[in-house]
């Protein structure tokens, strides 16, 4: 039934493409990976792993002066997982199913599942290096003027249509979310605010927590030295009915050097310092930042360790500290070195210190077409035998590394690279 269904969501396409208001896109990238402690430090004689996997999206959407309608549909798969008489699999979904009315042209309501994308996607974005990604069910109304945003989000779920009771057990899923966000924009520079509050069930009981702070700054302009930040707070309890008290901060600092406009050829460089707080095994209250809905490949190194994977346990907080330099040999070519220094943010025990380690991340990136891209990257942790240790590592092999290589398919996207930026 699904494959009937993208069969005739291909075909509607193809039919109203002829129409100005309608439009049909898509885009594909597929990703072979190898892994040698990628998320997670590795056993001594456990054996790399390898795959490739990918994702194919079809996209379509109508836009009218008042109205407009957007759908994506995705394959994601790992290569080799169905037969190749496979007549049926579970791997095709609906990313977005949204509809929008513009009441005039500055205030417009969007409802149905969509992605958040806001600010640098610290705490709301769409983990467009996963192969799913992720896209959320709500209603949001929308006042953009001039250079002003006013966001309103609201969501209620469910897991089905049920005749009585509301219970939610969906794991890592809030029950009901609201949001407010604002966004100001002068010249180069920019803020903007942001306040969210969520509901996740507990045996039967909703518990509230709410982030709010200033979700981005920036000052200045890069090819002279730009800054940019944010700044949360977390509160309200978990659902372990504990009380919540949590903050997380990062700045960065970034200079560009334009070296030959005609080619397009440039240096850039940035620098950085990130803390999301955490919480001591003794503390009465839960300390611990959670950058729940953020794309959180994009900040503390490429291999995962963090925020990704939960490797940490209890939850200690993270400081990280980044120097990162990229080379755009010209307007199609580019190789970006990364390198990161990590610390507990609370003590792991007495006199052991607070150090877990370092990674080195290397990446490549090439334009091939107006339409096709490559991206490589190689990324390797150096761990401390205490990151070793709360990781549940008895022998850890010495060497911690991961690599992938990327074809990216994106026929109408700006976005030609993916979960690299400088």
């Amino acid at each position: 039934m699904k494959f009937i269904s993208i069969f005739l969501f291909i075909f509607l396409g193809l039919i109203l493409g002829s129409h100005a208001q309608f439009s049909f896109d898509g885009q594909y990238f597929t990703r072979g990976e190898y892994r040698n402690g990628y998320a997670k430090i590795i056993e001594n004689g456990w054996n790399p792993a390898f795959f490739i996997a990918h994702r194919a999206r079809i996209q379509a959407t109508y836009l009218h002066n008042d109205y407009s309608f957007f759908m994506s549909v995705q394959d994601v798969r790992t290569w080799g997982s169905t037969s190749q008489l496979n007549t049926t699999d579970s791997f095709l979904s609906v990313h977005e199913a949204w509809a929008q009315v513009n009441f005039n042209p500055d205030l417009s309501l969007k409802v149905g599942r969509q992605e958040l994308n806001y600010d640098n996607f610290r705490f709301l974005g769409n983990v467009d290096w996963a192969f799913q990604a992720r896209s959320h069910d709500l209603a949001l109304l929308k006042y953009e003027k001039n250079a002003s945003k006013l966001h309103f989000g609201a969501a209620f779920n469910q897991q089905s249509q049920s005749f009585s009771g509301t219970l939610y057990e969906q794991p890592n899923q809030y029950k009901t979310a609201q949001f407010v966000r604002f966004e100001q924009l002068k010249g180069g520079n920019a803020y903007s605010l942001l306040f969210w509050n969520e509901g996740r069930e507990n045996g039967g009981q909703v518990f509230f927590k709410q982030t709010f702070g200033v979700s981005n700054f920036q000052l200045g302009n890069s090819r002279k030295l730009k800054a940019s930040g944010y700044l949360y707070f977390q509160t309200g309890k978990n659902t372990l009915d504990k009380l919540v008290s949590a903050w997380n901060f990062g700045i960065d600092f970034k200079r560009e050097f334009l070296l030959d406009s005609a080619q397009g050829k440039k240096l850039a460089f940035s620098s950085g310092f990130e803390i999301l707080s955490g919480t001591k095994n003794e503390d009465t209250k839960d300390r611990s930042f959670t950058p729940s809905y953020g794309t959180n490949h994009l900040f503390n190194g490429f291999m995962d360790y963090f925020f990704v994977s939960n490797v940490l346990t209890p939850p200690l907080g993270i400081q990280n500290l980044y120097l990162k330099g990229r080379i755009n040999t010209n307007s199609k070519t580019w190789v970006q070195g990364d390198f990161h220094f990590f610390w507990a943010h609370q003590n792991l025990e007495m006199d052991i210190g607070k150090y877990f380690g370092s990674e080195l991340d290397v990446s490549f990136g090439r334009i091939l077409n107006e339409a096709v891209s490559i991206q490589a990257g190689y990324s390797r942790f150096f761990a401390q035998d205490r990151f070793v240790k709360i990781s549940g590592i008895v022998n850890a092999k010495s060497n911690q590394d991961w690599a992938y290589l990327m074809f990216i398919l994106r026929p109408n996207s700006k976005n030609r690279f993916i979960g690299v930026r400088i």
